[in-house]
């Protein structure tokens, strides 16, 4: 056991977190600190403690390695899987967009043949809209008269 309580518990935590993985060989041990050092030296040491457990040897039994070789492809083959489906979801958000700009589009051009230039601040309003709103907005808009119609649609 050495002098201060915190220099065993990261040697013992260190120890504890890497066993899963192999055996870790501590290059030395961790030394005590004298009670008569200041504080500087006290914090030196302990930097210096925590890199040797930093440059602890990992080693992997050879089991372990065939096992990890085994289970690599699996494991490869899920990664790839997962890919494939976040692709998925977004070339369906692409194509989902598309649609939306494509709706705003048309729907604009409807507006400013049939009522004149829109203004732009009616516009970043349509923007604004929902795919389901501007569908319903294309429709709506063969009964505008006016610009005043437009503006009373989207209050």
């Amino acid at each position: 056991m050495t002098q201060f309580p915190h220099d065993e518990f990261a040697k013992n935590f260190l120890d504890s977190l890497l066993s899963p993985l192999g055996t870790a060989q501590a290059i030395q041990e961790v030394a005590a600190l004298p009670a008569q050092h200041p504080q500087r030296d006290n914090v030196l040491e302990l930097l210096g403690n925590l890199k040797v457990i930093l440059e602890a040897r990992l080693t992997i039994e050879p089991e372990e390695q065939e096992l990890i070789m085994q289970l690599s492809p699996l494991y490869l083959e899920k990664i790839q899987a997962a890919e494939l489906v976040g692709e998925q979801r977004g070339e369906v958000k692409g194509k989902n967009q598309g649609r939306v700009e494509e709706a705003r589009g048309l729907v604009t051009r409807q507006l400013n043949r049939k009522l004149g230039n829109v203004s732009p601040e009616l516009l970043t309003r349509i923007e604004a809209l929902s795919l389901e709103r501007v569908e319903l907005l294309g429709e709506d808009l063969l009964d505008f008269t006016s610009i005043a119609n437009l503006e009373q649609w989207l209050a």
